[in-house]
């Protein structure tokens, strides 16, 4: 691993993995915290004469279980390279980690091996360390190794565990996505297997309540953990959703019609054009405004425009009520569906010109009519 140091939005970049970048967010720190306090007094009852120290050794367990949930992710992001799809970075965070890829496995079979290359790993880490608990080790050494045996035997198993986020939810999702032929269907079903097992964790966790007694640790880790599950899929079956719209989201659909005038126009002339007479009544037609040479610089903002005023629209030019493109990217009127959302997943700006097959300009789309169809505020509407 390199170091780097570098601190992101996500958390501080502490190096590369296998060509990874590896962060750790603020957010794991809370963790460890939380870790170390709770495993203090198991440290201290096993070796009295630490003292405060043993606050030292369970923050020590703490980075061994970072370490396992660094390796875990190393294997998925180790895996999807080997498929050709490199990962982005790693984060470690307060619930665990993620691994962020370029892009997503377009097969099922590719998806499964992914997916439980993590919980194997963890698996292995276990077995590996197993045979130290037969070796004459110091009493706080002996302890450290049961924890993390124990610790990485459970992850294993509870990520095998059939519903998503959690990485069993991938295998079920694959092998759902595998006999259907419809990868939605898979994330669906997947998604609600995580809510069933987010239910039976909280229900795990209030179970001591039916005979009187409480567990206030084992309540506030089963709301958590519970609670993170069941977050985790609804944000998938919000994404399931949205993939089965988007073959509606569409630049022919949902593109604003345009008149494409040069910027040079005054803004009563851009209005004329338009067929309005104010700039309010401009509605879902948008005037596309042109460089000198040809290329799209902006729009006419309605807003903008409205400020201008009545006696004045014939000697304003319309540039000086634009609102600017964000870059020079112009979209195709035949692309649409995942393609169209993978490309302005990656586009800077709110709205982009659009031209058709003989490369007039005939519309402009905007990212928040592409959301509003995605999400189904409003049916897509076909462009005129």
């Amino acid at each position: 691993m390199s170091a780097a140091g570098r601190l992101t939005p996500e958390g501080l970049r502490i190096g590369t993995l296998a060509g990874v970048p590896v962060l750790v967010a603020r957010s794991w720190l809370v963790i460890a915290a939380v870790v170390t306090y709770l495993f203090a007094p198991t440290v201290a009852a096993s070796a009295p004469g630490l003292g405060a120290w043993s606050y030292l050794v369970a923050f020590g367990y703490a980075v061994l279980l970072l370490l396992s949930v660094l390796l875990h992710e190393l294997a998925h992001a180790v895996a999807a390279r080997a498929f050709g799809m490199p990962a982005t970075h790693i984060v470690i965070n307060l619930w665990g980690g993620h691994t962020q890829f370029e892009t997503d496995a377009v097969r099922p079979g590719r998806s499964f091996v992914i997916a439980v290359v993590g919980p194997l790993a963890n698996a292995v880490l276990a077995l590996l360390a197993a045979p130290l608990l037969l070796a004459d080790l110091p009493d706080v050494a002996r302890l450290l190794v049961w924890a993390f045996v124990l610790t990485n035997g459970v992850v294993a198993v509870f990520n095998l565990v059939p519903g998503l986020p959690l990485d069993g939810g991938r295998l079920l999702e694959a092998l759902v996505w595998k006999l259907t032929s419809d990868r939605t269907t898979g994330t669906v079903v997947a998604a609600w297997g995580g809510r069933l097992v987010a239910a039976a964790v909280i229900g795990w966790g209030l179970l001591p309540l039916l005979s009187g007694r409480i567990d206030l640790v084992r309540v506030v880790w089963a709301v958590l953990i519970g609670g993170l599950l069941w977050s985790g899929a609804g944000h998938v079956l919000r994404g399931a959703s949205i993939r089965r719209r988007a073959p509606e989201a569409t630049v022919h659909r949902l593109a604003r019609p345009a008149v494409p005038l040069p910027a040079s126009v005054s803004v009563a002339d851009a209005l004329a054009a338009a067929g309005v007479s104010h700039p309010a009544d401009l509605g879902r037609t948008t005037v596309l405004l042109l460089g000198e040479a040809g290329q799209p610089v902006g729009v006419l903002d309605p807003g903008a425009a409205s400020q201008v005023p009545p006696e004045r629209r014939a000697s304003v030019p319309a540039s000086a009520a634009a609102r600017a493109f964000a870059d020079g990217v112009v979209l195709d009127v035949r692309l649409g569906g995942e393609e169209l959302l993978r490309l302005l997943g990656t586009l800077r700006g709110e709205e982009w010109p659009v031209r058709d097959e003989a490369g007039h300009w005939v519309g402009v789309l905007r990212g928040g009519d592409v959301v509003a169809a995605l999400v189904g505020s409003r049916p897509a509407r076909r462009r005129r």
